[in-house]
C-alpha cells in the first residue's frame, strides 16, 4: 500500500486512528498496539500476500534469537547472535543478490546456471538490519525484556516499515510503552497533519514530475543532446531528492499522528558543503546503522589512517551495495567513497596545520562564504554526476549519458522531455493568458519549476523544521487543505516510492 493512494488516505489511514484512539481512549495499551500492528501487517501484506509470510516468518525467527540470547551465557550468546545475523544477510542475500550472484558466475566461469528471477520482498533491507540491529544491541546487554507484541510492532509499524528509517530499540520501545497511557496531542496531531501533506506535495506534485522527464530521457538515451544530457542528470537528483525526503516527511508526519516521534532521515543534504557533510545529512540512520555496526566494529579510527581509511571504504562499498544488486550501485558507492577519503584527508591535514602553528587561521567573511558557496556547488555537482550511475540500469547506459553530455553538442532541449512539465492545472493559466503563443513555451513551465525547485533545495528551511514551527490556525489550516485536496486530485499517475526498489 502506498502513502499516496486512495485506499490509504481515505480507508486505511482513518480506520487505523479511529481504533488506535479508541483503544487508547479507554486505557486499553495492549488492544491499542494489537490494533496498530495488525493493521502494520496488513499495510505491508496488500502489496503480495507471500510478502507478509516472509516478514512474520522473520519476525518469529529474530524474536526466537532474541530470547536465547538473553537465556544463555556469554560464549552460547555470542554464537545465537552471530547465527542471527548470518540467517538474516542469508536471507537478504537469496532475495536480492542471488540472481546477481549467479549472473556473474556465468560471466567469469563461463557456466549456464539458470536465474531464478526472485522477486525481491518490499522493504527487506530495511526491516532486516533493523532487526540484526536488535540483536546485536541484545548480544551487547542493551536490550533485556522485550514482549513479543512490542517486537512485532518495532519490525512492522507500518509509516518506517517499507523505506525507513532504519530505527532503535530505545528510540521507539520507550514510546510504545505510552501508547494507552498519554493524551492525545492536538497541537503535534496537526503537525502530523501538515508533515504528511507538505511530504505527499514532494512527492505527487514535485518528484513524480520531474520522474516523468527522467523516464522519457533514459528510455531515449541514443537521441540526447549535450543540454538533454545535463537536464537530465539534474532532473534526477532532484526527483531522487523530493522522492526521498517526502517519503521521510510523510514517515513522520504519520508518526506523529499516533504520538510517535520518528527519527530525521534526511536533513536538507543539498546544502552540504562537502561529501563528509553530505552524508551525515543522506538517509541518516543507514550512515547510523554501518558506523555503529561495522566501522566501530572493525576498529573505526582507532588503528591508525591507513585502517580507518579502509575502514571507511568499505563502508562505501556495503551501502552501495545495500542499495542494490548491480555493479551500477558498486560504482556509485565506490565515486562517493573515494570522494570522501580524499575529503577526510585533506581535513586532519588542515587540522595538523592549525595544531602545528599554534594558532586557529581563521577565514575572512567573505573568503568563507566563497569557500562555503564552492563547496556546496562542488559537493552537488559532484553527487549529481555520480548518480548517473544509481539510475543507470548498466554501466553501460551511464557511460553513454556521459558520452552525449560532453559530445552531443548544444541544442535546446528535447520538447518531449520538457512537455512532462506542462501540468494541466499551470498550462491553462499558460493558455488563458495567451503565453502559448510565445516561442519555446512548451518549455516554460519546466523552466519555471526547475528554478523554483532548486531554490527551494538550496534556500529554504526544511519541512522538518518548518513542521517544528507550525502551530495550528486558520490561515495554515486553509493552506494545507488545499495542499492535500491538490495532492489527492493529482493521484491519478500514482508512482511507488524511489527507495521502495532498495
Amino acid at each position: 500500500m502506498l502513502f499516496n493512494s486512495y485506499i490509504f488516505l481515505f480507508l486505511f489511514l482513518p480506520f487505523c486512528l479511529g481504533g488506535f484512539y479508541l483503544f487508547a481512549h479507554w486505557g486499553k495499551s495492549v488492544p491499542a498496539k494489537l490494533w496498530l500492528t495488525g493493521f502494520s501487517l496488513w499495510f505491508y501484506g496488500y502489496f503480495n500476500p507471500s510478502y507478509l509470510l516472509i516478514m512474520i516468518f522473520s519476525i518469529l525467527f529474530n524474536y526466537v534469537c532474541f530470547r536465547l540470547i538473553n537465556a544463555t551465557g556469554p560464549n552460547r550468546s555470542r554464537i545465537m547472535m552471530a547465527a542471527g545475523v548470518l540467517c538474516n544477510l542469508g536471507i537478504l542475500f537469496y532475495f536480492k543478490y542471488f540472481d546477481f550472484f549467479i549472473e556473474n558466475v556465468n560471466v567469469v566461469f563461463g557456466t549456464s546456471f539458470l536465474l531464478k528471477g526472485i522477486l525481491l520482498p518490499l522493504g527487506i533491507s530495511f526491516f532486516t538490519f533493523q532487526q540484526i540491529g536488535f540483536l546485536v544491541d541484545t548480544y551487547r546487554g542493551e536490550i533485556r525484556e522485550c514482549s513479543f507484541l512490542d517486537y512485532a510492532l518495532f519490525v512492522s509499524f507500518f509509516p518506517q516499515l517499507i523505506a525507513g528509517p532504519i530505527v532503535n530499540h530505545n528510540e521507539m520501545m520507550p514510546q510504545f510503552d505510552k501508547i494507552g497511557k498519554q493524551k492525545l496531542d492536538w497541537d503535534r496531531f496537526a503537525g502530523g497533519v501538515f508533515l504528511f501533506t507538505l511530504g505527499m506535495v514532494k512527492k505527487v506534485l514535485v518528484a513524480d514530475t520531474f520522474g516523468k522527464a527522467v523516464n522519457w530521457g533514459y528510455a531515449n538515451v541514443l537521441n540526447l543532446s549535450g543540454v538533454d544530457s545535463a537536464l537530465l542528470i539534474l532532473f534526477y537528483v532532484l526527483q531522487l531528492y523530493f522522492d526521498f525526503s517526502g517519503y521521510c516527511n510523510m514517515a513522520r508526519g504519520l508518526g506523529w499522528l499516533f504520538g510517535i516521534e520518528i527519527p530525521v532521515n534526511f536533513n536538507s543534504p543539498y546544502k552540504a558543503v562537502s561529501i563528509v557533510d553530505f552524508w551525515k545529512r543522506w538517509h541518516i540512520t543507514l550512515s547510523r546503522f554501518f558506523t555503529k555496526n561495522v566501522y566501530i566494529p572493525l576498529g573505526g579510527n582507532r588503528k591508525g589512517r591507513g585502517r580507518m581509511y579502509f575502514n571507511l571504504f568499505l563502508i562505501y562499498l556495503l551501502s552501495g551495495i545495500w542499495h542494490g544488486a548491480g555493479w551500477t550501485f558498486v560504482l556509485w558507492s565506490v565515486t562517493q567513497g573515494v570522494l570522501y577519503i580524499v575529503t577526510r584527508m585533506w581535513q586532519l591535514h588542515q587540522k595538523e596545520k592549525r595544531e602545528k602553528s599554534g594558532k586557529a587561521k581563521a577565514a575572512g567573511p567573505v573568503r568563507g562564504q566563497v569557500v562555503k558557496v564552492a563547496g556546496v556547488l562542488f559537493t552537488f555537482v559532484y553527487f549529481s554526476l555520480t548518480c548517473v550511475f544509481f539510475r543507470s540500469e548498466t554501466v553501460g547506459q551511464a557511460l553513454e549519458i556521459f558520452r552525449h553530455l560532453f559530445t552531443g553538442g548544444i541544442a535546446l532541449p528535447a520538447e518531449a522531455m520538457m512537455q512532462s512539465f506542462n501540468l494541466d492545472e499551470f498550462w491553462y493559466v499558460i493558455k488563458l493568458l495567451h503565453l502559448d503563443s510565445l516561442p519555446y513555451s512548451q518549455m516554460y513551465l519546466g523552466g519555471i519549476i526547475t528554478v523554483v525547485t532548486m531554490a527551494v533545495v538550496f534556500f529554504a528551511p526544511n519541512a522538518d523544521e518548518v513542521a517544528v514551527r507550525f502551530r495550528p490556525k486558520a490561515w495554515n489550516a486553509l493552506v494545507t487543505a488545499g495542499l492535500f485536496l491538490w495532492c489527492v486530485l493529482s493521484l491519478s499517475g500514482v508512482s511507488s516510492f524511489l527507495y521502495f526498489n532498495f
